[in-house]
Order: structure tokens, then sequence, then C-alpha cells
């Protein structure tokens, strides 16, 4: 009996995972929910912990108590916000808008050290078994599932013969092509057929990516299968924000075991649609042959105060009074792979909304929204013939 799915199409996963996304502070399940940090998810390492300021706020947003808060913006003056919010001229101040991304080494290691650089074969494909789970509001969402991914360069576009070579590198166009698509766990006999159906037709579905000298993502154009189901849309948007998190941008400088970098980046919140600055600290934890392995460490912050979200008379802009986000990963990385070969991760961003005309106003009724992303890389399941 899959009471679970009963009735249950993509679309209506989606709208579920959606309506779920911000949930009132009202109901005593939603305040245990809020004072038991929202539960863990299926799959991926051990959440990580967020600071304990926002549970404060979180504790007294349920039980109605004004909210002691810093100054907005506040924190040191070169640093992040402590409120989890940047003023859009901060955000220009820390990242401006014609850098899409900064490196910083702040320990180039131990010796042996080396340059790090992609060398990608443009004939090769590279097949993983992507596991994705996507959660919006607590325990509702998408469920998690198993992607099959193939990664291919594309071959560029044939220019005139006589045209003068391109300034610098160009980047390496990417396709990551779906080729299977299941739920991750399941009850006995399987998922609903309607179900099994509706993911099935993600098959085809793509992310096309650039892929630059230094091994960062950009440019994303994510391309639903011509039957698939809209309302399914999140998860390539999901797999962009997976593929992006962990593929570790390359300093300029040879570095060795130990080393480790920041990049700032600009991102976007799966199922928020949220933009954040994005932090990432990326340490190399050994090298065995051509094999780099990483623990990266990621926080976010908001870019801008505003949140856009999908009301029954339309879009509802909220305030962002409070945000944390944090995440924690693992993942395994060699030059001639176009993503790495294996790869653990999740990440989570909780936040404080006030509805629109509030903001500053004691005792304001204020909701929590709440992402989690889990994302694990791996090979293929062994096939029989």
């Amino acid at each position: 009996m899959h009471t679970r799915w009963r009735g249950i199409t993509a679309s209506t996963l989606a709208a579920v995972a959606l309506a779920g996304l911000v949930a009132g502070c009202d109901g005593d399940k939603g305040k245990a929910q809020v004072a038991g940090d929202a539960g863990a998810l299926d799959a991926g390492p051990p959440q990580p912990v967020l600071g304990g300021e926002l549970a404060a706020e979180l504790a007294a947003a349920a039980s109605g108590a004004p909210p002691e808060r810093p100054a907005p913006g506040g924190g040191a003056a070169d640093g992040p916000p402590a409120n989890g919010v940047f003023s859009l001229q901060a955000a220009l101040a820390a990242l401006p808008k014609d850098v899409p991304y900064k490196i910083e080494v702040i320990d180039e290691g131990s010796e042996p050290k080396a340059r790090l650089a992609p060398k990608i074969d443009p004939k090769a494909e590279q097949k993983l078994n992507i596991t994705l789970g996507l959660r919006m509001g607590g325990p509702q969402g998408l469920p998690n599932l198993d992607l099959g991914v193939s990664f291919k360069a594309e071959k560029p576009a044939d220019g005139p013969k006589d045209a003068a070579p391109a300034a610098g590198a160009a980047p390496t166009k990417v396709i990551a092509k779906v080729t299977s698509a299941t739920l991750a766990s399941m009850s006995i006999g399987g998922p609903p057929k309607e179900l099994g159906d509706a993911l099935a037709k993600l098959k085809g579905s793509a992310l096309r990516y650039d892929l630059s000298p230094a091994n960062v993502v950009s440019n994303q154009r994510p391309e639903l299968a011509k039957d698939a189901d809209p309302g399914l849309q999140p998860i390539i948007a999901a797999l962009g924000e997976a593929i992006a998190l962990l593929t570790p941008p390359l300093p300029d400088k040879p570095v060795g075991a130990g080393a480790y970098w920041m990049v700032t980046d600009r991102a976007v919140v799966s199922g928020a649609q949220l933009p954040v600055l994005r932090y990432r600290v990326f340490k190399i934890e050994k090298v065995e042959g051509d094999v780099v392995s990483f623990s990266v460490d990621t926080r976010q912050y908001a870019e801008g105060a505003d949140l856009k979200l999908p009301g029954p008379n339309g879009d509802v802009t909220l305030t962002i009074d409070r945000l944390e986000s944090a995440g924690k990963g693992s993942l395994a990385w060699s030059p001639p792979r176009l993503a790495p070969a294996t790869a653990d991760a999740s990440q989570r961003l909780q936040a404080l909304l006030v509805p629109p005309g509030a903001s500053g106003q004691p005792g304001a009724q204020r909701s929590v929204a709440q992402v989690e992303l889990s994302a694990k890389f791996g090979a293929p399941p062994a096939t029989t013939e």
C-alpha cells in the first residue's frame, strides 16, 4: 500500500515543496520542528549545526517574544553581516557584479606542491549516479532521487578558418544529461506507477554549463525533457546547484596537502530562488596519484533583504530578518574528470521572514523558511548482461 505517495503526481510534488518553504510559527508542530532544528535529511553526511543566535531567535519567534537582534547588517566592517543579510551596496563591495568569483589562497600546504588544473579529454564520457535530496519547510519536499547522469564535453562550434584566436583559454562547454531517474528509497513493490512514470520522463533532461580553466562552473542552462512534467523543474535546478557546489575552483599557484583556499561567488538557492553570496573553503586532505581529496565548508549570505515567493494572487515579497546557511562536504577530484568521481555534501538554509511593511515592528508575526540540499556522487550501479 503506497499510502505516502497515493494520488501524488509530479506537479503536486513540486507544489507541496513550494508551499512548505515558509512555515508560520503558530502551531505546536511547527514550534517543535523549530526547536529540534527541523530534523535531518534521509541521506548524506551529518547536517551542519547552525549557530545558536538563530536558534534563539527561532524560539523567540515561536513564543511571540520580541527578538534581540544586532544592528542591520551588523558585524565586522570587512566581514560578512552578523544577521546573514548583506545590503545591496555591501554585497557589491564584497564581490562586484563584474567579478564572477574570487579565489584567495590562505595556506599553500606542504611539499610536494603542484599546480592543479583540469585536463579534459574532449571525447571522454563520465557517468555518475547522483543521489539528490531537496527539502523545503522541514519534512515537505521532493523525495530523495537517484539520477543517472552522463557528463560530456560539447564539441565547439566550427568558426571561420581565418578567425583570430580568442584571448585567453576558452571554457569547456559541458552537457550533463539525465539518463535515468528513480526514487532513492522505495517501499516494497516500488513507487506507484504514476510517480514512477513521471520520474522516468526526466530521462533526456540536461544541464549545460561552462567549465573554466580554473575549474569554475558558470552559465548554467537547464533543459527539461520534452515530455517531462514542468513541475519537476526544481530537480534539474537542484542538480545544477549540487554540481556547482562540489566542483572545486582551483588556485593559480602550486599547492600541496593541507592547502586551503576560499572561493567567493554568487549562487541561487534551489527552491527559494534566493540570490546569495557564497563562501566556500576547500582544503586538500590528501593526494594519491592524480586524485585529490578535498573537504569543503560553505557559508551563504543573502544578497539583499527581499525574498519573493509565489502566492495565490501573485508574488509576495517578504523581508529577510535573519538568515543562516552552512554546509559541509567531501569530494575526490582528478584532472581528466568533468565532475568529482565521488562526493558527499549537504547544506541547509534557515531564515526568519516578516510580511511586507512589518519589518522592524516589535511583535510582528514572523515565519521560518528552510531549504535543505544533499547530494552524493558515485559510480553508477553495475549492469548485468
